[in-house]
């Protein structure tokens, strides 16, 4: 007669924990945008150059095609793409994060320097350093970047890898460069004494 409460109380256990851990562990809903994920328009996102310091280009972005990868779409200007990761807000900036201080593997840099030898025109998968560059774009232009987000950045201007450092200092250069323009004056619709007008 002992063993049955146990035995339900075990069960019931069981449940609960089974029940927690479903809960803790949900798979996240994926973000997208216009019924497209965050990957696809992350795809798209044209590729910024990062200039050496000093340097700076402005807003010079386009796309770049290498062993059979696209890396940017088909508009320079990136216009449905950067809309797209702004539109995630702050949600996006992990990934961005993350594909800012992707390195290729051994393995595929050994594959790509061999393939490149041979006259291999096409690989089947995409290259962290040209990634890094999309990532750039949309970091330079995400709506806001959290406090924890700058601070990564700022650590990560002293990353051994000398193109992450350069990366992430552009990034902040950049975006200070663009929050201190100044912004858009409206036309007054009245303009009375003392007003100024554009």
């Amino acid at each position: 007669m002992k063993r049955l409460p146990r035995l339900t109380g075990l069960i019931v256990l069981i449940v609960l924990l089974t029940g927690l851990l479903a809960v803790r562990y949900k798979k996240p809903r994926p973000l997208t945008y216009s019924g497209k994920p965050l990957e696809y328009w992350f795809a798209q996102l044209p590729v910024t150059p990062v200039p050496p310091p000093g340097v700076d280009l402005g807003n010079v972005q386009g796309f770049v095609k290498n062993m059979g990868q696209t890396y940017g779409g088909n508009d320079s200007s990136g216009g449905d793409s950067i809309t797209a990761i702004s539109s995630f807000g702050t949600n996006a900036i992990p990934f961005l994060l993350r594909k800012l201080q992707g390195i290729d593997s051994a393995i595929e840099q050994t594959v790509t320097r061999a393939a490149t030898n041979a006259g291999v025109s096409y690989l089947p998968f995409r290259q962290a350093e040209l990634e890094r560059l999309q990532a750039v774009t949309g970091l330079i232009h995400t709506t806001s970047l959290p406090f924890e987000a700058q601070q990564t950045l700022v650590a990560l201007r002293a990353s051994t890898n000398r193109d992450i450092a350069s990366a992430a200092n552009y990034i902040l250069t950049r975006r200070a460069v663009l929050n201190a323009a100044p912004s858009p004056v409206m036309p007054a619709t009245n303009p009375g004494p003392g007003n100024i007008t554009k």
